[in-house]
């Protein structure tokens, strides 16, 4: 899901829209979200029953209801078939908001008992069901769904009229936990459907665009039944509707993964404005670019997950959009915005978040999935994806502290779920940091290619994402997430430097903004080295303590350097100074006759140094426990490759037992 603030002038009048943009989550969706989640748990725990959805596994819903585009009135019946995942199973529960009265419950084509608890409704089975028994439940209900906020954006069904074109709709946003709010349900992230139908009964002048594909359009009288199918694994709350006078406009995307075939991406566009000057020669121009944003997120992220059935777009009255499986619903067309809800197919609608505290996994990724469309389609996006990381890294770093995790006890609480800077921006940068640290794309996307296939049309945590990262690359990924992730905060890096002949001495101090949190960044760091006669250079150096002394042989005359210049981890730059007497005052000469690398190193580890004695080298863990101790005369080189991928500490120490160099090798 993004949002945009908006500075709408109507696009029928020919103005250009205006876009100040907080990254994705307003103050109405936070607390909408908790009013929601207070009212959920409210519902639960006014039983003294217990609550019993989980005792059942969902394997299909099909929705047949009667909605317009000018009222919030729902009607019509919900079936369900699920199997019972519980020993045994007396009593259906599910829940449907208070405002909605249920007519009957039907279990096995038997009319049931039912009691109601707020929103929480026991039925009751009939006949006890025994543990992996299939069963059908019916509910018929009818209401007037809740006005006054509960979904991320608006409430769980609502309606209201495009200030650009006038038209009225009725939408629904379920997400997180409003899917209640307009159908008979279980909310449950865990529990996807195995498939699902939507047919929708409204006025004959309407429209309405759900999920999957359009199989059927039947004529009832003066009204129209609109059959939506879709056989591919769903959450309940990327269920929807929308229903207004639409027309639709198609478009089709031709992925490389399909060199024979298409998709369709079918756009229901306001009937009065799909052929207006106005929206052809700005909207429509936007809308097209989907094609090749389609095009490119297939290559990088695997094929589109939905591929039998379509992608496509309703238009509703609101700031942003909300990725609905196979059919966004969104408020206008803007590059950022369609990349965004289209990277959630994948990420989120494919493999969607275990639990909201695992937000990560949908909006991280979505968020990142922006600046990925920018670097690969920079002559269509409007921006380029270094202002993009820019912006991302200055709206994270506008206040000194902040994490990404979110813990059991604020798994409720939108403030946190839905943070703009941390769950969207820094989940973006954590992704573009751990790219960096794989250093190489030739790894990296294969990677993400197969998570997606290994949590294929489930759900996944972000330390799953984590652990599977890891075992992909090979690259130990502990220090990475307990810093980025976990650990509040980013570094300030300060550069004193110097050049004698063709020696460049580097001394790197770094400070946090939340040394309590994560006191030192471990991180690889890019240095651009600027010279004269000879073109820039980045080196690419690891940082593992508060003060790093680094010696590099650079020819050319360096006039100045800069850290980070392609903006790959959080940082902001204290001074740069250039001090003619380093070479004495920030390293003593023999720390600089010692030379241990690679580092980091997955196999093997070079120690050499340029001494009048032999010297003694030992090597230990985070622990303590001692992994190597050798006595070196001039160099040696050792292998590496069983000890586990962490950090190490380093002590050299001459023939008098004086230490001469400390340092931190990481084994990867």
């Amino acid at each position: 899901m993004k949002i945009k603030h908006l500075w709408i002038v109507a696009f029928f009048l020919g103005s250009q829209l205006t876009l100040a943009q907080n990254h994705f989550c307003s103050d109405a969706k936070i607390k909408r979200f908790n009013k929601s989640r207070s009212l959920n748990q409210r519902s639960a725990q006014s039983s003294s029953v217990a609550f019993q959805e989980n005792n059942y596994d969902l394997k299909f819903y099909h929705l047949n209801i009667n909605v317009e585009r000018n009222t919030k009135f729902v009607s019509g019946n919900v079936k369900s078939i699920a199997t019972v995942t519980s020993q045994a199973l007396d009593t259906f529960a599910f829940v449907l908001h208070q405002n909605h009265t249920v007519d009957s419950v039907y279990i096995n084509g038997t009319k049931q008992n039912f009691n109601r608890y707020d929103s929480l409704v026991l039925a009751s089975t009939g006949a006890t069901l025994a543990q992996n028994q299939l069963f059908e439940a019916i509910v018929y209900y009818h209401g007037t769904c809740p006005t006054g906020g509960g979904a991320a954006i608006g409430d769980g069904y609502n309606h209201d009229q495009s200030p650009s074109w006038g038209n009225e709709v009725t939408w629904s946003l379920s997400e997180a936990d409003c899917a209640y709010h307009w159908f008979p349900c279980k909310q449950s992230l865990r529990d996807k459907i195995d498939s699902v139908w939507v047919f929708a009964t409204t006025d004959s002048t309407n429209m309405v665009g759900s999920n999957g594909l359009l199989t059927n359009v039947v004529t009832i009288g003066n009204k129209k039944r609109y059959e939506w199918k879709s056989n591919y694994p769903i959450d309940y709350y990327l269920i929807s509707v929308s229903t207004a006078k639409y027309k639709p406009y198609i478009l089709y995307a031709k992925p490389t993964w399909l060199p024979n075939d298409s998709i369709m991406i079918l756009n229901y566009i306001y009937d009065n404005a799909i052929n207006n000057n106005n929206w052809v020669n700005s909207q429509k121009v936007t809308l097209n670019k989907i094609v090749p944003t389609f095009e490119l997120q297939c290559n990088l992220f695997g094929m589109y997950p939905f591929k039998n059935e379509k992608y496509g777009h309703c238009m509703a009255p609101l700031g942003g959009g909300m990725e609905h499986q196979t059919m966004t619903t969104l408020g206008f067309f803007d590059f950022e915005i369609d990349a965004h809800e289209l990277g959630h197919q994948w990420w989120g609608d494919h493999v969607t978040c275990s639990s909201w505290k695992d937000i990560f996994i949908n909006e991280g990724w979505a968020s990142y999935t922006e600046y990925l469309c920018h670097q690969y389609l920079g002559s269509i996006s409007g921006t380029t994806a270094s202002q993009k990381m820019q912006d991302v890294h200055n709206s994270v770093m506008s206040q000194p502290g902040g994490s990404s995790y979110i813990s059991d006890a604020d798994s409720a609480n939108a403030n946190v779920i839905f943070n703009s800077r941390l769950t969207y921006d820094k989940g973006s940068a954590i992704l573009h940091s751990l790219r960096y640290e794989i250093d190489n794309d030739s790894v990296f996307f294969p990677a993400i290619r197969a998570f997606q296939n290994a949590y294929a049309y489930s759900t996944a945590s972000v330390v799953q994402f984590k652990d599977f990262m890891a075992n992909y690359s090979g690259i130990n990924f502990d220090q990475f997430f307990n810093q980025w992730y976990y650990g509040e905060g980013y570094p300030t890096f300060s550069l004193v430097w110097n050049q004698v002949n063709n020696v460049f001495f580097l001394k790197s101090s770094q400070t946090t903004s939340m040394p309590n949190s994560v006191p030192v960044f471990m991180t690889h760091v890019d240095y651009k080295i600027i010279r004269t006669g000879l073109p820039d250079t980045i080196i690419r150096l690891y940082h593992g303590q508060a003060i790093e002394n680094y010696m590099l042989p650079i020819q050319g005359n360096i006039t100045g350097i800069s850290v980070d210049p392609n903006n790959w981890i959080l940082n902001k730059i204290g001074t740069i100074v250039k001090d003619v007497t380093l070479n004495v005052t920030g390293h003593n000469s023999t720390e600089l006759s010692i030379f241990i690398g690679p580092n980091p190193s997955s196999d093997i580890l070079n120690i050499s140094a340029n001494l009048p004695e032999s010297y003694s080298v030992e090597i230990s863990d985070m622990n303590g426990k001692i992994v190597l101790n050798n006595s070196i005369n001039k160099s040696k080189s050792f292998d590496i490759s069983n000890w586990a991928n962490g950090l190490y500490n380093i002590k050299v120490t001459d023939a008098h037992n004086n230490t001469v160099k400390s340092t931190k090798l990481l084994k990867n």
